[in-house]
C-alpha cells in the first residue's frame, strides 16, 4: 500500500486574527449545537424504550426485558461518555480563544466630525466600519456648553490635533474649541465641550483650517487672507502672522479649503478656480510656490491629499477632480469623480483608503472607495435627516489608553 498524497495547497490566507475570533467562536457554537442533538436523541431513546415518547409506534416485543433496558442504558452512557470528552476539547478550545482576545490591543473606535453650517452644530459618526457610519449625536459649534442649534455662528471648517477640535465659525468671525472628553475612555462615544475661542480682529469669516505639527492654518474669505497660529497650547492659540492683501496680491481670492502634505500647503480659491500652492517650512511664513489654473476647477471648496494624489471638490460643477502631485509645486489632472452623485461637494477627508465628500447642497455625505487613489468607487451615502448643510469633515481617532 502507498503512502497517502498530500497536495502541496498554497492559499493565499488574508484573514486577519481579529477574523478569526468570531469564526472560532461560531465553531464551538456549532459543536455545541450538535452535542445538544445526540443528548436529546438519547434522552428520547430512553424514553421510547420506557413507552413515554408520543411517538404512536408500537414496541416490538411489546414488553421491553430488564435487561433490554440496561443495554440501552449502556448505550446511552457510551455516547454520552464521548459527548463529555468533546465538552472537554471545546473547553480547552474556548480557552485558547480567550487568551488570543487577551492578546489583541483595545478596540478604538474612529470618528468622523461634520459640520452643518446650515443649523449651527457638528454631527459626529462612529466610522470603526468605515463604510457603515452610525450617527452619535451633534453638539453646537457656538453656543455655551451643551446648547444645541445656536441662532447664529455658520460652521465651516474643522481640524483635530490630539483631544481639541477646532471649528470655524464664518458669520461669527472666529475659531471655537472643543476639549474632547472621553468619559468612557476610547471605545465609547467623545463628548466635546467648548472651552473658547479665538481670532477676534484677525479672522474675517473663516472657511478652512488645517493642522501640521504645533501650526493651525485658517483661511479667511471675508478679506481674502491666511493667518496662522501657534497651537502648542490647544486652548491657547498665539497669532503668528497673516498673509493677504499686500503681502501676497492677487494669491487669495475667496481662500476656502486647506490641505497639508509635508511642508507644502495647498489652498483652494472658490473666487478665482485656483488652488496655490506654498512652502511652509518654516512655521509663520509661507512661500509661494504656484498655482493651478488649468480649467478644470471651478469654484474650488474641500482639499485633501493622500500619498501623491491631491482631490479638489468642486461646488459649481458638483465633481471632485484628481491631481497626481509626484511634483508638489506641479499638479498634473489625471481625472474627476462625483458626477451625479455630487450636488455642492464642500469639505473632504480621507481615512485608509475611504474618502469622505460632504455634499452640501444634498446634505449627506458621499462615501468613495479610493483603493485605487485615480479611480474612487462610490459606496453609498449617509447623515440624510442629521446633516444640515454639511461642511467641514474631519477623522478623530482617540488616542491609545494608557
Amino acid at each position: 500500500m502507498s503512502f497517502p498524497n498530500i497536495p502541496n495547497i498554497t492559499p493565499a490566507i488574508s484573514v486577519t486574527v481579529e477574523q478569526t475570533i468570531p469564526l472560532l467562536l461560531s465553531s464551538i457554537a456549532l459543536e455545541e449545537l450538535a452535542l445538544a442533538h445526540i443528548m436529546n436523541a438519547e434522552a428520547e431513546k430512553l424514553q421510547f424504550v420506557l413507552g413515554t415518547l408520543p411517538t404512536g409506534t408500537a414496541l416490538s416485543p411489546a414488553v421491553v426485558s430488564l435487561a433490554e433496558l440496561f443495554a440501552v442504558d449502556s448505550s446511552v452512557q457510551r455516547t454520552l461518555r464521548d459527548v463529555i470528552k468533546k465538552e472537554m476539547l471545546l473547553e480547552f478550545k474556548f480557552e485558547n480563544v480567550l487568551d488570543l482576545i487577551g492578546t489583541l490591543p483595545p478596540v478604538i473606535s474612529t470618528f468622523l466630525f461634520v459640520s452643518n453650517r446650515n443649523d449651527n452644530t457638528v454631527a459626529i459618526f462612529d466610522i470603526s466600519n468605515s463604510q457603515d457610519p452610525l450617527f452619535v449625536t451633534k453638539f453646537s459649534s457656538v453656543d455655551s456648553l451643551g446648547v444645541l442649534n445656536g441662532p447664529t455662528g455658520g460652521p465651516t471648517g474643522l481640524a483635530i490635533t490630539g483631544t481639541t477640535v477646532y471649528v470655524a465659525n464664518q458669520f461669527d468671525n472666529n475659531v471655537a474649541i472643543f476639549d474632547i472628553i472621553l468619559p468612557g475612555g476610547p471605545i465609547l462615544p467623545p463628548n466635546p465641550i467648548r472651552v473658547g475661542d479665538f481670532g477676534v480682529g484677525l479672522i474675517s469669516q473663516p472657511t478652512g483650517l488645517a493642522i501640521t505639527g504645533n501650526t493651525l492654518y485658517v483661511s479667511n474669505s471675508g478679506d481674502n487672507s491666511l493667518v496662522i497660529y501657534d497651537i502648542s497650547l490647544p486652548s491657547n492659540p498665539i497669532p503668528l502672522s497673516k498673509f493677504g492683501g499686500g503681502d501676497l496680491p492677487g494669491v487669495f481670492n475667496d481662500p476656502n479649503g486647506l490641505a497639508i502634505t509635508g511642508n507644502i500647503l495647498y489652498v483652494s480659491n472658490s473666487g478665482d478656480d485656483t488652488v496655490a500652492i506654498f512652502d511652509i517650512s518654516s512655521p509663520g511664513f509661507l512661500s509661494l510656490l504656484g498655482q493651478v489654473n488649468d480649467g478644470n476647477l471651478s469654484g474650488p471648496t474641500g482639499l485633501t491629499t493622500t500619498g501623491t494624489t491631491l482631490y479638489a471638490a468642486n461646488f459649481n460643477n458638483s465633481r471632485v477632480d484628481i491631481y497626481d502631485i509626484i511634483v508638489p509645486n506641479d499638479p498634473v489632472h489625471v481625472g474627476e469623480f462625483g458626477a451625479g452623485d455630487l450636488i455642492g461637494p464642500q469639505g473632504l477627508a480621507i481615512t485608509d483608503t475611504t474618502l469622505y465628500v460632504a455634499n452640501f447642497n444634498n446634505s449627506t455625505v458621499e462615501i468613495y472607495d479610493s483603493i485605487v487613489p485615480n479611480d474612487p468607487i462610490r459606496i453609498r451615502d449617509f447623515g440624510a435627516g442629521v446633516l444640515n448643510g454639511p461642511f467641514g469633515l474631519a477623522v478623530f481617532i482617540p488616542p491609545n489608553p494608557v
